[in-house]
């Protein structure tokens, strides 16, 4: 167990209410694709309101994987990074096949192949864009967790200045002034790029190994709530464009995410009963499966002719959510407990 993490089940909780929320932006994004006016905005409210879900599956990604086992190149190429190639893979197929048949095609073996290859190559459904970054850094997180096995907690909270100094702040600066000196030496030194997501998957596992202080956490939760407003309104105050402030990235954006990780491990998973923890923590083992499944539902619905603004988005967003999460729960705990092979579905 992490040191100071008393509370196993929390981390299940945050896991099961990030995937929610992240269908939630999912269902958002693709609906302002046809949507206008009031709708629109609704929509870009509800984005807004769930982008922090992105880095923070990343955070959670990395609080388990640099939390567990010792570094090493083998495990960590053969338990972290080929599985989750072959989980794209997997997944990628079952959407291409799926769109096939509900579009009338026939089923084949053949055309299961077909699919498989092509997923293979990068041909995969859009929702499934996280696992690319996540194999990059299950391919560099033996060098990684060999940083957090030995490191300091000073030398790691400085290592997470660097990302967010380099991959949010300093990015944003140079949006605003991109004639400044800054400006210039961000672009020739391109650190930002070697950084990207590796803050978040390190912070992920700074926040369960070790416990904040109380001003520390409160500092938190009013950068959180600042980069909330940010997102939100960013563009409206200090302008630079809708897509600088809802960039996952962008400093509000995770700032967001982390205050939501130490409000979960905080002060909303505290409960010390054992039967709801182990269900919460049950439930967070398969909840990423819940993520992968949900858009077969979204297929089915529209093959059906079932509308997702079949009434107002201010009720149909959160009501398809908790509609798709609901159907995919039993599906991804059956696949979470097939022998051998269901870990790694899910």
């Amino acid at each position: 167990m992490a040191k100071g993490d008393r509370n196993p089940g929390w981390h299940g909780f945050f896991r099961a209410f990030t995937v929610l929320c992240a269908i939630i932006l999912l269902l958002a994004q693709s609906g302002q694709a046809s949507a206008s006016g009031g709708d629109w905005q609704v929509l870009s409210v509800y984005e807004g309101l769930t982008s922090w879900t992105v880095p923070a599956l990343f955070l959670l990604w990395g609080m388990f994987a640099l939390e567990e086992g010792k570094p090493n190149v083998s495990s960590s190429l053969l338990g972290l990074a080929l599985p989750a190639f072959c989980l794209l893979v997997f997944w990628g197929a079952v959407y291409a096949v799926a769109a096939h048949l509900l579009g009338g095609g026939a089923l084949s073996w053949g055309g299961i192949w077909n699919a498989l290859v092509s997923a293979a190559k990068g041909n995969t459904y859009f929702h499934l864009w996280v696992l690319y970054p996540l194999i990059g850094l299950y391919l560099v997180h033996p060098v990684i967790h060999r940083f957090t096995f030995s490191a300091s907690r000073g030398e790691v909270r400085y290592f997470l200045l660097l990302c967010l100094l380099f991959a949010s702040l300093l990015p944003m600066w140079s949006v605003f002034h991109p004639e400044s000196v800054v400006a210039a030496l961000l672009e020739r030194l391109r650190v930002h790029l070697v950084l990207g997501w590796v803050g978040c998957y390190v912070a992920g596992w700074y926040l369960r190994h070790y416990t904040i202080s109380r001003v520390s956490e409160f500092v938190l939760y009013i950068l959180g709530i600042l980069g909330l407003v940010l997102t939100l309104m960013g563009d409206r105050l200090m302008g630079g464009g809708r897509a600088l402030w809802y960039q996952y990235t962008s400093p509000n954006v995770v700032l967001t995410a982390v205050a939501l990780c130490v409000l979960f491990r905080y002060v909303l998973g505290i409960s010390e009963e054992r039967s709801r923890r182990r269900s919460v923590y049950s439930l967070g083992s398969f909840a990423f499966g819940i993520y992968l499944i949900h858009q077969l539902w979204v297929l089915i619905f529209q093959w059906l002719g079932v509308s997702m603004t079949a009434f107002s988005p201010v009720l149909s967003v959160p009501f398809f959510a908790l509609v798709f999460f609901l159907l995919s729960a039993p599906f991804a705990w059956l696949l979470f407990k097939i022998p051998g092979v269901g870990n790694y579905l899910t």
